[in-house]
């Protein structure tokens, strides 16, 4: 799969518009909620890094890793020429190796829909909940089956004045609980293209998983509010406690 490969040094560009600081502020009303002031953060799906380096300015000690070389050597050049101390790492959200457990985990924009296999999306979930101290929480989000029927991931800017012009269509699949992307690049007179997969997980699906993966306290919210999902609901926030020791 050709996914976050060649867009990686476009990427940056093309989430200017994203809203990263709703991002942190909902990430801080989860942490006051919980009563935690975390001082060392594992970002999960990093991308190029920007919240990482939102939170490293705000003097936390922060780990992020992607499965994407790509978008890891983006986010190292980029903490570099900051002079900002984050360490950034090339793994697989099912596979984490870290030497290092850490007060919360992060993953935010959908990340884990990637994951399009139930079994491995609860072996992620596991993987991360053994690199938590007890009492970690773990916020991320989840794209739900109601934003691929709606065709949420269709997206279009072509104007000439556009320094990076993209064409992206979506086909969902409801009998696979998956949407494929297809993404058109141009800058000035390159053109290239990614594919990308989604995979939808129902509600019962997270709560299973993240119970399975040893997670206690487990919550659902209808984005950025501290209300239930909806039917509605384009995107979901879960969030989960790593157990005590005896309880692993």
């Amino acid at each position: 799969m050709d996914a976050f490969t060649k867009i990686a040094p476009h990427y940056e560009h093309l989430m200017q518009g994203v809203p990263y600081s709703m991002w942190l502020s909902y990430l801080r009303l989860i942490w006051t909620k919980l009563e935690v002031e975390p001082k060392s953060v594992l970002e999960v799906a990093c991308g190029t890094g920007k919240l990482c380096r939102m939170l490293a300015a705000d003097g936390i000690l922060v780990t992020g890793v992607d499965a994407s070389a790509p978008m890891i050597e983006v986010a190292k050049s980029i903490a570099i020429d900051r002079k900002l101390d984050i360490k950034f790492l090339v793994q697989d959200a099912a596979d984490l190796n870290i030497d290092e457990e850490f007060d919360a985990a992060i993953s935010f924009f959908d990340s884990l829909n990637n994951i399009l296999d139930l079994e491995r999306f609860r072996t992620a979930l596991a993987s991360v909940c053994k690199h938590l101290y007890p009492g970690a929480p773990f916020l991320f989000d989840l794209n739900t089956a109601y934003a691929f029927e709606k065709n949420m991931f269709d997206q279009s800017n072509m104007k000439r004045s556009e320094d990076l012009r993209y064409n992206w269509v979506g086909k969902w699949n409801a009998a696979a609980k998956t949407c494929t992307i297809e993404m058109d690049f141009w800058k000035g007179s390159e053109h290239f293209h990614e594919t990308h997969v989604q995979r939808a997980y129902s509600d019962d699906e997270v709560r299973q998983a993240m119970s399975d993966a040893g997670f206690i306290r487990v919550q659902l919210y209808d984005a950025y509010t501290l209300n239930p999902p909806k039917k509605t609901s384009d995107r979901i926030h879960v969030i989960g406690i790593a157990p005590d020791r005896l309880r692993r």
